[in-house]
């Protein structure tokens, strides 16, 4: 009976002698914890003791550029610049940063705040703004036992880039950013490039049937180089890092309200032609054409940007549909005008005998049958204010000693003119799609 009061005195002495251990250890790495973070304190202030951090480490020193991935890119075409939002990984050494690590508890990377030690001063040469430093965030800069410091902070570039929109929206352009140091030389600051330092991470989403992206920009090719320049006034090189990147417009969304709205509008006009020579309604169809044409000019003017050297070739072919546009409704009021007004004279011969042969090459038959018959009498009663508007021809009749068939060659006249400036126009609305099929 005394056997399990013993067992149950061993339990509780094993669960003790656990519970007391497992305190040790949590004892244990507490106080590495607090060993290592005083020693890291203490490393810092050690090393930021009489740190300038004004003055360039001695020594030539390089700056190698490791990576350059861009996020985000925008084009503005009104300011005739380019913005990226990117990481730069660049580093450097820094031989005033340098510490052992058996002296530290092999304590192998160390952050510090990017204020408190010296940082190039790298620049945007051919910056867009007035702050031509790059813009830097304050994430904390690494630093090595051996004094390498890696520093990858996001760095917004707002860089000039002359572009040419003569081709909108298939336009293409090659921007180039160039950054280098504004006041160190080669021999005191060199910079270095790896040969994949260019990255692209460009912020997209998944969706059904592939990716959306906030940007309209396709990139096509890039390229990071290192340039070497001299200046007239100095021996000593000046480093610079050439960023360049082609890209080219993809955005879609034109095709539906550019594009395809501007053929719609030079096939709109066919319309006018199409329509009898007598009738009203093609000043009036003209006038809502040219209307249609003077609106989307507007639009096509607010939407692409155009610089004074060039013009792009959207507004060009609006421009130019909108002229023949206006000459159609010209044509138009002399068209009906010629169907619609009283001629007491008939056609002369020399141009009727040429009218009544190419009416039968365009399709024009029934006009010339009513213009080949003999002189009829009709009755019609005109007035002066319907003589005006042209609605003479289709007024109540009185008896009158006039041919019919001179009405009829007239109405034939203006139906040969309406039907060779149908075709002349469909030519030229061919040539024209032809011509500016880039852009279409």
């Amino acid at each position: 009976m005394m056997r399990y009061p013993t067992m149950l005195y061993l339990a509780a002495g094993l669960l003790l002698l656990q519970m007391g251990v497992g305190l040790g250890n949590h004892e244990a790495s507490v106080s590495t914890g607090l060993e290592m973070t005083a020693n890291e304190q203490a490393l810092r202030k050690s090393l930021l003791k009489n740190y300038d951090k004004l003055t360039i480490p001695p020594g030539n020193t390089t700056i190698t550029i490791s990576s350059l991935t861009i996020r985000t890119m925008e084009m503005h075409e009104e300011t005739q610049s380019m913005e990226i939002l990117s990481y730069l990984s660049h580093s450097w050494m820094d031989l005033r940063l340098k510490w052992s690590l058996e002296d530290h508890m092999d304590l192998d990377r160390l952050g510090m705040d990017p204020d408190d030690i010296w940082k190039p001063d790298l620049t945007v040469y051919n910056s867009a703004r007035e702050d031509y430093h790059l813009h830097q965030s304050q994430l904390p800069t690494l630093v090595y036992p051996e004094g390498r410091v890696l520093f990858v902070p996001p760095v917004q570039l707002h860089f000039t880039c002359v572009m040419d929109l003569t081709y909108w929206p298939h336009d293409k352009h090659t921007c180039v950013v160039k950054i280098g140091s504004w006041v160190h030389h080669g021999f005191l600051l060199d910079l270095q490039v790896s040969s994949d330092a260019l990255e692209f991470d460009l912020m997209t989403r998944a969706v059904e049937g592939g990716e959306i992206s906030i940007s309209e920009w396709e990139v096509l090719r890039s390229n990071i180089t290192r340039v070497i320049k001299y200046y007239p006034c100095c021996s000593e090189p000046y480093i610079t890092i050439d960023v360049s990147i082609t890209l080219r417009r993809s955005a879609s969304a034109y095709t539906y309200t550019v594009k395809i709205p501007a053929v719609c509008l030079s096939l709109l006009t066919l319309v006018v032609f199409l329509l009898p020579p007598g009738a009203g309604e093609k000043l009036i169809f003209g006038g809502f054409c040219l209307l249609l044409n003077l609106l989307f000019l507007t639009y096509t003017t607010q939407v692409v940007v155009h610089a004074p050297t060039h013009t792009p070739l959207i507004m060009r072919l609006v421009c130019q549909q909108l002229v023949l546009v206006l000459v159609s409704v010209l044509v138009a009021a002399l068209v009906v005008r010629l169907a619609r007004d009283p001629h007491p004279y008939p056609l002369p011969n020399i141009i009727k005998s040429p009218l009544l042969t190419l009416s039968y090459f365009l399709c024009l038959s029934n006009y010339t049958t009513l213009a080949s018959r003999t002189q009829q009498e009709y009755t019609f009663t005109v007035k002066g204010e319907e003589v005006e508007l042209g609605e003479g021809s289709s007024s109540g009749r009185e008896k009158r000693g006039l041919d019919d068939s001179h009405t009829h060659q007239w109405m034939l006249l203006a139906a040969l003119l309406d039907r060779l400036v149908l075709i002349l126009y469909l030519v030229i609305c061919i040539i024209t799609l032809i011509r500016f099929t880039s852009i279409l």
